[in-house]
């Protein structure tokens, strides 16, 4: 290639990477402007963890917010999980400090015009892999006898060595305007009711985990 193939080769490069970053800065722009809003709207300006929230007919407890997320316990599975144990080993720096958490993210279209929020519920890094197991095998069978098909675990899942489990699925729902947080916010309200039976099952779980009772 000769001298000046060679840098107007280097120098379409170089644009091309300028833009995708004015490109990226752009729908990162747009996502917090809408996003930021609607979580605010939910559960307050500036939170403070473990704060309780009402969302359509259930409480939440606040764990934490990001630009693109903003992850939560639902208050029954906090409720149950108090009873059972003071601290989680494995988990006291993961999220909210429990083995389960749920959290909503928006994420972009690739023009960075619409998006779509999704709503996720793991299992985490708790250290006696019995324990974990047994909450994820309580979930998935709970699930099953009550036909909720959109609890579904990965192949593996409780499965030594693994730390994170998410167990949702066709979990996602459309927004047309990233820049609408009244969208935003309704389109939340709307995934949050739409899994109300999912996230109720596991709060009825919670309790009848023996293997998980405080010694």
């Amino acid at each position: 290639m000769s001298k000046g193939r060679s840098e107007t080769h280097d120098l379409a490069q170089q644009l091309f990477r300028d833009q995708k970053k004015v490109l990226d800065l752009i729908k990162r722009d747009r996502l917090d402007s809408g996003f930021a809003v609607a979580v605010f709207r939910l559960f307050g300006d500036k939170p403070e963890r473990g704060k309780t929230v009402r969302i359509g007919k259930h409480e939440f407890k606040y764990s934490s917010h990001e630009k693109s997320l903003v992850s939560f316990l639902p208050a029954r599975w906090r409720e149950e999980l108090d009873k059972t144990r003071d601290a989680w080993s494995g988990c006291e720096n993961w999220w909210a400090g429990y083995p389960l958490i749920a959290w909503v993210e928006i994420r972009a279209s690739n023009d960075g015009t619409a998006a779509h929020l999704k709503l996720h519920a793991e299992v985490g890094p708790v250290s006696d892999h019995k324990v974990r197991k047994g909450i994820i095998e309580a979930i998935r069978a709970a699930a099953s006898a009550k036909g909720l098909e959109r609890i579904q675990f990965p192949v593996g899942a409780s499965d030594k060595g693994r730390l994170y489990s998410r167990f949702l699925r066709e979990n996602s729902i459309a927004v047309g305007d990233i820049r609408n947080a009244d969208e935003i916010e309704k389109r939340f309200l709307e995934l949050i009711a739409g899994f109300e039976r999912e996230l109720e099952l596991v709060s009825s779980v919670i309790p009848k985990l023996p293997s998980i009772s405080a010694p």
